[in-house]
């Protein structure tokens, strides 16, 4: 019999994608600028997920995400990608 339980998988997750999620926030609060449609804010946060490395952990201990990637360089990303956006939209 499998050690390997597959359904376990559900319990590993992209911290940085929750950090993305919140910072998105924090930003679009900030840049009332952008546009703050469905379409606009996926694809930026696409583009951002992309762009940053993923970390992927089986717990919500943000330790070594923050030391792989700080919060100041996702809002960096996630600046150029509504820039990128802005310029490019889906919405239209």
């Amino acid at each position: 019999m499998s050690k390997i339980n597959i359904y376990d998988i559900d319990k590993i997750k992209n911290i940085n994608e929750k950090r993305v999620w919140d910072l998105l926030v924090t930003f679009y609060e900030q840049n009332e600028e952008y546009c703050t449609c469905r379409d606009c804010i996926l694809d930026v946060a696409a583009i951002t997920l992309n762009s940053i490395p993923p970390h992927y952990q089986v717990s919500d201990d943000l330790t070594h995400a923050i030391d792989k990637i700080s919060d100041d360089e996702i809002l960096k990303v996630i600046e150029e990608a509504a820039k990128r956006v802005s310029k490019f939209p889906h919405h239209l």
